[in-house]
Parts: C-alpha cells; structure tokens; sequence
C-alpha cells in the first residue's frame, strides 16, 4: 500500500480538496506561535514567530510516522510585557485565546485528529497550557509545545556564554537566526553583537538588587522590558552561525522525534463520567513505522 504523501506540507499552499485527504489520511496540523516584540539592538522583531514556523517546517519534514502539515503561524502573542519598546505589537490575553481556539476548533472541524502549536514565545506559555488544558476537556486534540524544550537537555550543554538556559534576545536566540541569515542582514547583525556584555540577572529585577526570590521561589512575574532595558536576558554577544546550525539540528531533530511519538500515544480526551466509556484520542500513527 503506498503511503500518502501530501503534495507540500504547506497547509496555505494546498486546495481545499487536498486539506481533505490529508485530514482523511491522519495528518497531523503544526500551528507556529510567536510574537512580533524588541529583541534588543540585534534581532528583528519577527524573531520569535520566524524561529518557531522555521523549526516548525524542518520538523515536519522529518516526521516519517505520519504526514504533518504547517499552517500559516499566528505572528502576533501575548507581549504586554514589551510594550515599553517601539515595533512591539501585543494582543490582549484575551484576543490571543480567542483566536488560537477558533484556529484550533476550525482544524479539528475539518477533521484533524491532532494539533499541535509549536510555540516561540515565552510570554504565549501560560496562556498555551491553560487554552489547551481547556481544549483537551472539551474534547478537542490539540497540544502545545515550546520549540527548545525537546532538545534543552542536548543544546544547552553546547551554549559558550555566561547564561546557561534560553533567555531572551540570547545566545541561544540569537546563534539560531545567525544560522538562518545570510549577506547584508547577518553581517549587520554580527556586527551589532560585538561588545554586548552578559546580562544574566531577570530583567524583573530593578537596578542592582542582589537578590531575587520570585526565581528562588518560582513565582510568577512577567519580564518587564522598561525603556530602560537593554532588551536582552542571557549572554548573544558570545553567539555564533556555527553554534547556531548546531542548535538549531538539535532542536528540530528532537522536535520531529517528539511529534512522532504524540502522534503514536493513545491520549485520554474530554470528560468521561462513565468508567466503562471512557474518551481516548486514538493514535494516528504507529510507533516505529
């Protein structure tokens, strides 16, 4: 039997009729998050939705298991955070659930079977996993995902610089687009990186404070970027293109082998009050095939 294959995993690319067969096939939907918000002196604003529809389409391109389609990504998130810098553009929480759940309603309507948003934002986190802890009761199959987090255990170890996690506008950010620029956009960028000096204290820390007890704690307190701010958290002056091809193989590698195993996991879904009907999200592929 031959496998089906979509003609492009570009969900914006393919007919109406071919969004059908795929969804008949078992195809999988990939929805980028991101943001459009100041990343520093350095990085475009696009940085955010840029890296996650990127890692997003070579992810999908990896997934043998099961087609997976990419649809057009949602550049705008919940940035109120970075308002206090010019070319940030956020929506409300409210507007953002609003329109990732009719996105994810609309795909389940036309038969998916499973969704995931791939996520590039930190601030769009919270909203995510409290959207889709409502989804998923409702009885809809989406998941969230932030596009580090598979490979965190095997690119951080690979980090140069003062700040041994993701932050913002960081190494980690910014080695990855160094990877995907090239010509006049990458020699500027480089440039403007030459001198920046670590930043490893939360940007929600006021002046010199030595301590910080909403991380000791893990409280919860946005990272307000004040007009004051140098815009970054962690340590892009040590960023290189070379650091970021490797970065960036890690994360979708880890990314692809993540979706296949979602799409092979039977999943309990929706509110079941009768034990011997229970609501499962059956698998959409096989492990191993």
């Amino acid at each position: 039997m031959t496998r089906y294959t979509p003609r492009t995993q570009l969900f914006e690319d393919l007919t109406s009729d071919e969004i059908a067969e795929a969804a008949r096939n078992g195809a999988m939907v990939l929805v980028p998050t991101g943001a459009i918000e100041q990343h520093a002196r350095h990085l475009p604003v696009k940085t955010d939705i840029h890296l996650s529809s990127t890692v997003a389409r070579l992810a999908a391109a990896k997934v043998g298991a099961v087609p997976v389609l990419v649809a057009p990504g949602l550049p705008f998130g919940f940035s109120p955070h970075h308002v206090s810098h010019a070319g940030t553009i956020s929506l409300r929480l409210g507007t953002f659930l609003s329109v990732l759940r009719d996105v994810a309603t609309s795909l389940v309507e036309s038969g998916f079977k499973r969704v995931v948003f791939v996520n590039g934002h930190g601030g769009n986190n919270a909203p995510l996993r409290s959207l889709v802890g409502e989804l998923v009761t409702d009885g809809l199959p989406v998941a969230a995902l932030d596009y580090w987090v598979p490979g965190e255990p095997k690119w951080i170890p690979r980090l140069k610089g003062a700040l041994r996690r993701g932050g913002h506008a960081c190494e980690q950010e910014t080695a990855l687009v160094l990877a995907l620029e090239h010509g006049n956009d990458a020699a500027w960028m480089e440039a403007a990186l030459r001198g920046l000096p670590p930043r490893v204290i939360q940007p929600w820390i006021a002046g010199d404070w030595p301590d910080d007890p909403l991380t000791e704690y893990g409280a919860a307190w946005p990272p307000v970027f004040q007009a004051d701010d140098c815009g970054y958290y962690g340590d892009p002056g040590v960023a290189t293109r070379a650091t970021g091809e490797v970065l960036l193989e890690i994360i979708v590698d880890e990314l692809a082998a993540f979706l296949a195993r979602f799409a092979a996991t039977p999943l309990r879904l929706g509110v079941a009050r009768d034990a011997d009907r229970p609501g499962i999200s059956p698998p959409i592929a096989e492990r191993g095939k």
